[in-house]
């Protein structure tokens, strides 16, 4: 059975759908009363029975990297054999983050483990700016720095593969992008071309993007994790794509344009 951490969230979910439509036995965790980073005793009856977990931090969860050592110890005396930690593009160039510490602790368990560090995820635009591209604007501050965005499903495409057949990633990390490397400005002239709508890219400065999203009563913590990480982006460090997606999965990942045109017509007519 495998354990799927983090189940409500975007990543998560993805991960635990892919895997229940394919029938493969799964549980499915998730931060609250019977879950809880904080509370070690809570981890056990989680591991019950568990031969894989699907691990991964919830959203700017800055205690991760100490929440991740008891977590990984119960899971060896539980018989885990191999965990799939999902970080961050980049990790692997800032070994002291807290997702930096969290890939040391899977790595000194001496659990059979793989890790993943995908980039931003074309969901995005849904999750926090639908409402400004229903409007005919991308409102992100990156200026003209490039990212390689990759979809979410592409994701747990990957994650599925490599947790059926884990033997064949034992200690491999793979960075998973998109196969083009976009500014904004270019989205909203594909965004355009495929709504049949003028989409204008904004770029507002990174505190009137995060002053915006605290007027959608977004929580501070969240927002302030939004604007570092748009920070980065326009430092250009969520830039560079890999074939990583294409060499565990064998497949293209999606574009941007067939992610609008799968996902946005609905949104925004």
């Amino acid at each position: 059975m495998i354990l799927v951490t983090g189940s409500t969230g975007a990543f998560g979910s993805a991960v635990l759908k892919k895997l229940q439509e394919n029938n493969i036995a799964t549980r499915a965790v998730s931060l609250g009363e019977s879950f809880d980073w904080s509370k070690p005793e809570t981890f056990d009856k989680a591991l019950e029975g568990i031969e894989k977990v699907f691990l991964i931090s919830p959203p700017n969860y800055a205690s991760f990297d100490k929440e991740i050592f008891p977590f990984v110890d119960k899971a060896k005396k539980a018989g885990v054999k191999f965990i799939l930690l999902s970080t961050l593009y980049g990790t692997d160039r800032n070994p002291e983050s807290t997702f930096g510490k969290a890939e040391k602790a899977v790595v000194a368990s001496r659990i059979n483990y793989a890790i993943i560090r995908p980039n931003f995820i074309f969901q995005n635009f849904i999750n926090y700016d639908i409402q400004a591209i229903k409007n005919g604007s991308i409102y992100l501050p990156t200026k003209n720095s490039k990212t390689s965005y990759i979809d979410v499903n592409d994701v747990a495409n990957a994650s599925e593969i490599i947790l059926i057949n884990p033997e064949k990633h034992y200690t491999k990390e793979y960075t998973l992008t998109g196969s083009e490397e976009l500014s904004h400005e270019q989205f909203a002239e594909i965004f355009s071309n495929v709504l049949g709508k003028k989409v204008t890219n904004v770029a507002p400065s990174n505190e009137e993007y995060k002053a915006t999203l605290l007027s959608y009563d977004l929580p501070q913590p969240l927002v302030d994790f939004m604007g570092n990480l748009y920070e980065a982006i326009e430092a250009g460090k969520f830039t560079k794509s890999t074939k990583d997606y294409k060499l565990i999965t064998g497949q293209k990942p999606t574009t941007a344009k067939e992610f609008i045109e799968q996902n946005f017509i609905n949104f925004t007519s």
